[in-house]
């Protein structure tokens, strides 16, 4: 049983999609079930209609050395990706002769799965990944706030050294790099980042807050404006039993940022995942 929400579209729905596609040449993963999948991008989205029936075809071509003769004559799947939603389909693939070119025939029913748009990617240890905010006096804000930096395994990275070379990087987009503070993301998602807080920190996180700051992601900066407190809770196992808290983020996606996220997840859920998903789900 998948837990991706496949959604089911039709031919007619996918047509837009399809021709855009063939003129982009955009890149197809074709494989027969339980086996590899091959890159081959799209030349060519033709329907072909009669009285009595019609036939959808796309025709591939290959930058590489797949092996056509493999899928000649099979029943294959196959997904592509638009706009961060994979579509997947069915389809039998002939041989053009004049062409030189393989040709999928489609069948009338596509499937959407968004399944990873709200998937966290967890980012402690493996990115560096700090949200960086300014910290203002709430009874003089043009003053700083000085806070001090409770030091222990999660942070262990954010001592002088680390801190002067993040904040180089930051230096190059933002001038006030001085006036920040950053904490180091525990996880992130298209729309929400998660980090810790100590108990002096907590008071400045509200429920009724809006809070914009810098994403340093991996050496990469992003700005996000008019984010919300979903949660503070309590967190257990902090330094000298210190109180601590996992504060949790909501805000609206920010383009260039939810395209690195999308990609890092496939990327760490395996390239033959997704595909297994939609292989189990036509088999239901």
């Amino acid at each position: 049983m998948t837990d991706a929400n496949f959604i089911k579209l039709t031919i007619d729905e996918m047509g837009p999609k399809l021709n855009g596609l063939a003129k982009q040449k955009e890149v197809i993963k074709v494989w027969i079930k339980g086996e590899d999948s091959s890159l081959y991008r799209v030349s060519d989205y033709t329907v072909l209609k009669s009285p009595e029936s019609a036939d959808y075809l796309l025709t591939l071509f290959s930058e590489g050395a797949e092996s056509d003769e493999s899928f000649i004559g099979k029943s294959v799947l196959f997904n592509f990706t638009i706009n961060e939603s994979d579509y997947f389909s069915e389809g039998f693939i002939s041989h053009d002769d004049i062409h030189n070119t393989l040709v999928i025939r489609l069948t009338e029913n596509f499937y959407r799965t968004e399944k990873r748009d709200n998937q966290r990617l967890l980012t402690f240890p493996h990115h560096q990944v700090y949200a960086y905010f300014k910290v203002l006096n709430e009874k003089n804000e043009s003053n700083v706030i000085e806070l001090k930096r409770e030091e222990d395994k999660l942070y262990i990275d954010y001592k002088m050294k680390q801190k002067k070379e993040l904040k180089e990087r930051l230096k190059k987009k933002i001038s006030d790099v001085e006036d920040l503070i950053g904490f180091r993301a525990l996880d992130i998602s298209r729309s929400g980042i998660a980090f810790m807080i100590n108990n002096d920190e907590s008071k400045y996180f509200k429920d009724n807050g809006k809070y914009s700051f810098y994403i340093l992601f991996d050496g990469d900066i992003f700005v996000v404006r008019g984010a919300n407190l979903v949660y503070k809770v309590d967190y257990v196992g902090g330094p000298e039993g210190k109180k601590r808290f996992k504060i949790g983020l909501n805000f609206n996606p920010v383009e260039n940022l939810t395209k690195h996220i999308v990609d890092l997840l496939r990327e760490s859920s395996g390239a033959g995942s997704i595909q297994k998903e939609f292989e189990d789900f036509v088999d239901e």
